[in-house]
């Protein structure tokens, strides 16, 4: 019998099909890493190469989300473990979130909010006379910084509500969907700025000092990817003089730790990563990851990043 394990609970677990395998849960014990044969993970269990090493019958890893940078892809090739992630399950939740934000920028939710907490006695609402206008989402112009499945999901939310958008990716137009831009030019002319991308050595701080000074002085940005995609100290530097607007975070470069700049800035969403945190896609994240284990175990690929160097075959 094969031997599974998850590093965290798994949401949906009775209904999922665990298949011939043997699973337990939680941070494995020293002692039984060298034994197990699938592993479900996240980025509270990183899979260093060290870890990966000690690991001498693994054959197969998925992550737990589509993100997989805390597991060190090129020493599973080497060692010859297939790793996989459930993409799709986490589309629709992620754009949703994006979304929100986008939205709660806009019309200033958080700042009415505490306005309307600090108000006090029977005078006129204290945001009338001084509140800076909001806008009409016909009237703004969203710009995708990546266009995978997410983005182009949150693009049909978007103009579902009546947002122009725009987008930039790394390999230039995609067939079939028009408003592609240049990164910098999307910058120069986007009114609210969304991360939707992998954390890759090329998408690390892709948001720094040179290109948020291309946005507007107006504008805003939101980041639902990776938090080293954007440098947080060059963002602290421009909320702080006031090159850009504001900003929406669910991931920070430092994560778990916050900014403390961050933290004290009242044009800034703070959200806990929250970007798949829904019951429905928790229950498919799960069906996903059991079925990644399952199915490399049986010899197949679902949903793998490094077919090509699986060489670790199950018995």
């Amino acid at each position: 019998m094969y031997i599974c394990h998850a590093v965290t609970p798994l949401v949906g677990w009775d209904v999922a099909n665990a298949g011939p395998a043997q699973w337990s849960f939680g941070v494995p014990e020293t002692h039984r890493m060298p034994t197990i044969h699938g592993l479900i993970t996240n980025p509270s269990y990183p899979l260093s190469r060290e870890r990966l090493t000690s690991m001498h019958e693994l054959v197969v890893v998925s992550a737990y989300g589509v993100g997989y940078d805390y597991i060190d892809i090129k020493a599973a090739s080497e060692l010859g473990i297939l790793v996989t992630h459930t993409p799709h399950a986490v589309t629709g939740a992620t754009a949703e979130l994006a979304l929100t934000l986008v939205l709660a920028l806009m019309r200033h939710i958080i700042a009415h909010d505490l306005a309307m907490r600090d108000q006090e006695g029977d005078g006129p609402n204290p945001l009338f006379g001084h509140a800076a206008m909001a806008h009409d989402a016909s009237s703004q112009t969203v710009g995708l910084v990546g266009y995978g499945r997410i983005g182009q999901r949150l693009r049909q939310l978007l103009e579902a509500v009546g947002f122009r958008v725009l987008y930039t990716r790394a390999h230039g137009p995609l067939e079939g969907h028009p408003g592609y831009h240049t990164l910098y030019r999307l910058l120069q002319v986007a009114d609210i700025v969304v991360l939707a991308l992998p954390l890759t050595p090329e998408t690390r701080h892709l948001i720094d000092e040179n290109t948020l000074s291309r946005m507007k002085s107006t504008a805003y940005i939101v980041n639902i990817s990776r938090g080293p995609c954007i440098d947080e100290s060059a963002l602290v530097d421009a909320l702080e003089t006031q090159q850009i607007a504001g900003a929406a975070l669910d991931v920070f470069e430092f994560e778990p730790r916050i900014s403390e700049a961050l933290i004290h800035m009242p044009q800034v969403i703070l959200s806990p990563h929250v970007g798949t945190f829904t019951e429905e896609t928790r229950v498919q994240m799960t069906h996903d990851a059991v079925a990644n284990i399952i199915a490399g175990l049986a010899g197949r690929n679902e949903n793998g990043v490094n077919a090509q160097y699986w060489t670790r075959r199950p018995f």
